[in-house]
């Protein structure tokens, strides 16, 4: 794919592109094109035209995407030229909150971690425009402050606040500050008068220090009440255990809501073998996300970009005569 940019001199990122190709040509050889690498990686690598597509809004052809395959690995695809962000930490970005629970009902990792071993909660929450809804969605995951691949120690955890408050986001440093700000919850125990909650889930929106209570919204029923830190315990959502679901039909996200966690489980149980896959899927969806990954590139000006179709056309065409076919025909290292 880099070495096809080098056709093109008038490429803002020529320079680049040639010191690429230069450094891979020093380790693998100048007849390296057609060669099959090895890349030692538990991560699906994350295409431009997908990072492209999300860019611009073209939330269809990242789900047509999304659709072939094996789903759970896409879901934690990563996006190498950038920093090794994914899709989640993309959706956190635009603030696109069904995205980001759609990946997380089918096995998005919340506390994936990108080149510097940061967390998507580290790497998003310092931003100054992060979105307070995402952050919540977020924390009701279980996602975590993660700094070098290690979880952050409560004194790191205020000084993020800080820094957080520093960039005019208070609301959002509470939240990540407090021990249970933004968390999904379980009631343990009740007020004599209210017994009928024990068992029942709530998000505990805010921590209220003068009186070392949260305040908490429930699920369902959106009652508003305060509670004592000691009658709440962290009930994460899960893909068995979201309280809510977020279906893809026809490369559309539609979000479900039910009147109890029982309800929404019986639900998911009724999915079956959908869990975790894409289900009713357009069934021309793999032509689709084709046609728009060409026109995307088309219209960003990388027609020489190598997209899902590409492979696919090269793979049909006759070889010519008298060339020898290089690919597959030898292995270099592991990278």
């Amino acid at each position: 794919m880099v070495k096809s940019l080098m056709k093109n001199t008038f490429n803002p990122n020529y320079e680049r592109h040639a010191r690429e190709v230069k450094h891979f040509e020093e380790e693998y050889g100048e007849d390296w094109d057609g060669t099959m690498i090895e890349y030692d990686s538990d991560f699906v690598d994350l295409p431009e035209y997908v990072v492209a597509a999300f860019g611009k809004g073209n939330l269809r052809a990242v789900l047509q995407w999304l659709s072939k395959g094996n789903l759970k690995e896409k879901v934690n695809a990563k996006w190498k030229d950038g920093g090794n962000a994914g899709l989640l930490f993309l959706a956190v970005m635009k603030k696109q909150l069904d995205m980001m629970s759609h990946l997380l009902l089918n096995g998005a990792d919340v506390n994936i971690l990108n080149v510097g071993d940061a967390s998507v909660l580290s790497s998003s929450c310092l931003s100054k425009d992060i979105s307070l809804k995402a952050v919540r969605l977020l924390l009701s995951w279980g996602a975590e402050l993660f700094e070098k691949g290690e979880q952050v120690t409560n004194e790191r955890k205020l000084l993020y606040g800080h820094k957080m408050s520093a960039k005019g986001n208070v609301e959002v440093a509470n939240l990540v500050s407090s021990e249970l700000g933004g968390r999904r919850c379980e009631i343990v125990s009740a007020p004599n008068t209210q017994d009928d909650l024990v068992g029942k889930t709530c998000v505990a929106e805010e921590y209220v220090e003068i009186s070392d209570q949260y305040r908490v919204t429930m699920e369902f029923t959106n009652e508003v009440l305060l509670l004592d830190a000691n009658r709440l315990k962290r009930r994460d959502r899960t893909p068995q255990d979201p309280g809510y679901y977020v279906e893809c039909k026809n490369n559309r996200l539609t979000r479900c809501d039910f009147k109890s966690n029982e309800e929404c489980r019986a639900f998911i149980a009724s999915l079956g073998a959908g869990v975790g896959e894409l289900s009713k899927v357009d069934p021309d969806a793999e032509a689709k996300a084709e046609q728009a990954a060409a026109d995307l590139l088309a219209e960003l000006g990388l027609e020489d970009l190598e997209g899902p179709s590409s492979s696919a056309s090269k793979k049909n065409q006759p070889a010519a005569l008298g060339k020898k076919k290089k690919r597959g025909g030898k292995k270099k290292g592991r990278k």
